[in-house]
């Protein structure tokens, strides 16, 4: 059965507090891997980076729900696209913060699921990622 994937990156609101941030990304890993939607979702610097993977249905019910969230804006869209295999094993998530020590083991982990997309993408969801380290 195919599976549909979508990836996106968009800019945290302005009023958007850190433990906000974090709360969005425990909430968003909880219920996306009971939901059963594998990815992962990425903060740094302001931005949001997010890939999720599942059911078309399912998916594209929460990214329309993502899409109205008032906690991030700019949403652009890098892909939507049927897939025949999840890329990640499970949902992940990530605070990847200015202030904490460069992690090139965790960027370089993230970067590895890049050689899994789709040919056609892998340019702009990696110059995505190398911009969140």
């Amino acid at each position: 059965m195919m599976k549909y994937a979508i990836c996106y990156v968009s800019t945290a609101a302005p009023e958007i507090s850190d433990s906000e941030i974090e709360d969005i990304l425990k909430l968003s890993s909880s219920n996306n891997n009971d939901d059963q939607i594998t990815g992962i979702l990425l903060f740094s610097n302001g931005n949001f980076f997010q890939v999720l993977e599942g059911d078309k249905k399912t998916v594209t019910i929460l990214f329309e729900k993502i899409k109205e969230d008032g906690r991030h804006q700019n949403l652009i869209p890098i892909f939507k696209k049927e897939i025949e295999n999840s890329k990640f094993s499970r949902y992940e998530e990530e605070f990847l913060s200015l202030d904490a020590t460069y992690d090139g083991e965790k960027m370089a982990y993230y970067s590895s699921y890049v050689e899994k997309l789709d040919p056609s993408i892998q340019s702009p969801v990696r110059y995505v990622l190398k911009n969140f380290s």
